[in-house]
């Protein structure tokens, strides 16, 4: 049994006021506080250099750091004369020249100079139909058929002359390098946690090993029940929204469904990282009405959604019927609406229609007055 499957039967969170600490009143007071912007000098000091990163880094069986797994899976967009790279580089992983490294892994066996097929497969297809016509060669195919067309019919020199940019290739030796240390690339692109390719890299090789997908939705799901018992709902949302990413790459659409239904819960619910009731009035103006709530879904769960629902080929009525389901498992210690209200602001957004959400936020500021009378709705300013 994977990780992904206790996780399902047997994680199923329940958001009462059980999981609440006590907060003591707290005078909150406005400040003004103007802060010099930081120079490079600044910007470079914070930065840990490769050199250290490495010392408490597990290279790979093939002898390799992260770092250099990492500019394996860029290797093909480098120019062999390139002389500026990315600022990521730098800032992110403490590599002050990439083009020793890349030097250092070509020594090694694990990269080579492209050949003229690559140098025309990084081409734009009119620059090789340009080509093309002049020996009046047909121009109507795919790009893989107009690069074997020039390759079988137009001589190498020629070729060579006409496009003389080359960038790395990968050897054997390289492509197996860069698929045995997958999660590089991976966590470089997705962000999840606080996780990056250093810290991947220890909990990959630690015990007990296993996939590095199933290391990070353990890790994910510990996330989870951390920011529930912090009372970090902000926190714990976007767990969950990762969550729904990493199985939607799983192709287990109505999982990620299932997690989608949580994040929509907690945005439209007016809760937030330390949520306490205590404070309700301080955050009750800003939930209605909805052109200026903050309690709202954000485009981007939006799309997984309906993405999701291109998948299953599900009709609205059966994504909005499983929204539902998933939602009756779930409390909070706020919400808005109803879950039905819910699901219906879900296709409302999806079809921007501002007219029937200001009708169901109206409502729902009804139904919050009547819950709490003594809460002020006036915004401070």
């Amino acid at each position: 049994m994977s990780l992904f499957d206790i996780f399902k039967k047997n994680f199923i969170p329940s958001l009462t006021k059980s999981n609440y600490r006590h907060t003591p009143e707290v005078k909150v007071t406005a400040s003004i506080s103007i802060s010099k912007p930081q120079t490079q000098a600044d910007i470079d000091a914070e930065v840990v250099p490769v050199e250290v990163r490495i010392k408490d880094a597990i290279p790979s069986k093939q002898g390799l750091f992260p770092h250099e797994i990492l500019v394996l899976d860029y290797a093909h967009t480098f120019c062999i004369d390139e002389s500026s790279f990315q600022g990521f580089w730098w800032y992110r992983y403490g590599i002050r020249d990439v083009r020793v490294v890349i030097i250092s892994l070509v020594k090694r066996g694990f990269l080579q100079i492209g050949d003229i097929r690559s140098a025309l497969e990084k081409q734009k297809a009119t620059a090789l139909k340009e080509v093309l016509k002049t020996h009046k060669l047909n121009v109507s195919a795919k790009k893989a058929e107009l690069v074997q067309q020039l390759l079988d019919n137009i001589p190498e020199s020629e070729l060579n002359e006409k496009f003389p940019k080359r960038t790395y290739a990968l050897t054997d030796l390289g492509e197996a390098a860069l698929a045995e240390e997958a999660y590089i690339s991976y966590i470089h692109r997705h962000c999840v946690g606080d996780l990056d390719i250093w810290s991947l890299n220890k909990m990959v090789h630690t015990q007990p090993y296993m996939p590095y997908r199933d290391k990070l939705w353990g890790y994910l799901n510990q996330c989870s029940i951390q920011h529930i018992q912090d009372r970090n709902f902000g926190l714990y949302r976007n767990c969950r929204f990762n969550m729904s990413q990493f199985l939607y790459e799983e192709k287990k659409y109505r999982d990620a469904l299932a997690m989608l239904a949580e994040v929509v819960f907690i945005d439209l619910s007016g809760i937030g990282n330390g949520y306490d009731s205590q404070f309700l009035e301080i955050h009750a103006p800003f939930f209605f009405p909805y052109e200026e709530s903050l309690a709202t879904i954000a485009p981007g769960i939006i799309s997984a959604i309906i993405s999701c629902q291109k998948e299953l080929g599900y009709s609205d009525e059966k994504i909005r019927e499983l929204l539902i389901e998933q939602m009756a498992k779930l409390s909070t210690p706020l919400q808005l609406f109803t879950i039905e209200e819910c699901a219906d602001i879900v296709f409302l957004e999806r079809d921007k229609n501002s007219e029937k959400l200001t009708k169901i936020y109206a409502k729902a500021k009804l139904a919050f007055k009547q819950k709490y009378p003594n809460i002020k709705l006036d915004k401070p300013f």
